[in-house]
Formats: structure tokens, C-alpha cells, sequence
């Protein structure tokens, strides 16, 4: 009888134990900084490569023939993915139209919060560009898409200050459970 309890309470302990670092391992996986592309098949990039998930793919991801070249990840279709990868889940709406119509249509439909403040997690709209902040001191943004390549080459991404910071964002749209 006593082996029992002592088992069974082994066993509680093991499951709480094993179920805590599998949410934290998970929680750092959604929240770590992406300071590289992501690669179609790579660990943690189911949100980037699903029709299901991402409604920017595969028209606007890496590698998509266009008339005028390849497109490389195209902003709307990285920040999509790049969010819903933060969050662990996908966004309950889908924005439409191109990056220059995000922010406008946010606040029109009032779908998520937003603003004028960067917050982790948050997307960064301009009139035709958004990228996803990463941190807000410095501020740090991943993005990718901001040309159109004639052969077909690695995804057009960067992490760092945001490229267009001569350029006065539209504003923020705040979609992850942080903000």
C-alpha cells in the first residue's frame, strides 16, 4: 500500500514536472528572437508555410514566380507567420490587401488594439511596409519582403533597427496575448 502511494505520487510529480518544461520550452520558443529567415521544413515554421495557417501562402512567400521576378518572402506573409509564431497560434482575422491596408483596416474593424507605441510582438505599419517588433529597447524589428529579386535567391530578411526609420510608421497593431 505504501509502495503505491509512493508511486503514484512519483507519478504526479513527474507529469507536473514534465508538463511545466514542456510550456516553458514552448513559451521560449514563441517569444525568443528570430534573428534568421525562416527556412521551409525548419523547426517552428509551420506558421509561415501552411495555407491553412498563413493566407499569404504560397503567393507571397519565398520563391513564388511573379512577372517581374521572384518574390522572396513578401512582408505581409513574414509578419503574418512571424506574429502568429509569437502568439502560438493563428490570428483570428485576416487582414486583407496589401501591407499599406493593415493598419487603416484594424482600426476601421477594430480587430486588435493599437497605437503609437512599439511593444514586443506588435506589427509595425508603415504606407507600404509592415515588420514585427522583436524589442523595444533599442527598437528591433524582423522583416523581410522589401524588393522583388529576377532568380530565385535566399528570403530577403533582416532583424535589427527598422530599415525604414527615416520613415514615420502609421502606427501599431498590438495582436499578441502581451500586448
Amino acid at each position: 500500500m505504501k509502495q503505491k502511494l509512493v508511486a503514484g505520487i512519483l507519478l504526479i510529480l513527474t507529469i507536473f514536472i514534465f508538463c511545466g518544461r514542456v510550456a516553458s520550452q514552448g513559451a521560449g520558443q514563441q517569444t525568443a528572437m528570430r534573428t534568421e529567415p525562416p527556412m521551409k521544413g525548419h523547426r517552428g515554421t509551420k506558421f509561415y508555410y501552411s495555407r491553412e495557417i498563413n493566407p499569404f501562402y504560397p503567393e507571397l512567400a519565398p520563391y513564388h514566380r511573379t512577372r517581374g521576378g521572384y518574390v522572396t518572402g513578401n512582408c505581409t506573409w513574414y509578419a503574418w507567420g512571424r506574429v502568429c509564431e509569437m502568439r502560438g497560434s493563428k490570428l483570428e482575422h485576416v487582414f486583407t490587401g496589401d501591407a499599406g491596408t493593415w493598419f487603416e483596416q484594424n482600426k476601421k474593424e477594430s480587430c486588435y488594439p493599437y497605437g503609437q507605441e512599439p511593444k514586443k510582438g506588435a506589427i509595425l505599419c508603415y504606407k507600404t511596409h509592415v515588420a514585427v517588433v522583436e524589442d523595444t529597447d533599442p527598437l528591433t524589428v524582423s522583416e523581410s519582403g522589401w524588393k522583388i529579386e529576377n532568380k530565385k535567391s535566399r528570403i530577403v530578411f533582416h532583424c535589427g533597427e527598422p530599415w525604414r526609420k527615416e520613415e514615420k510608421p502609421l502606427g501599431y497593431i498590438y495582436v499578441t496575448e502581451d500586448d
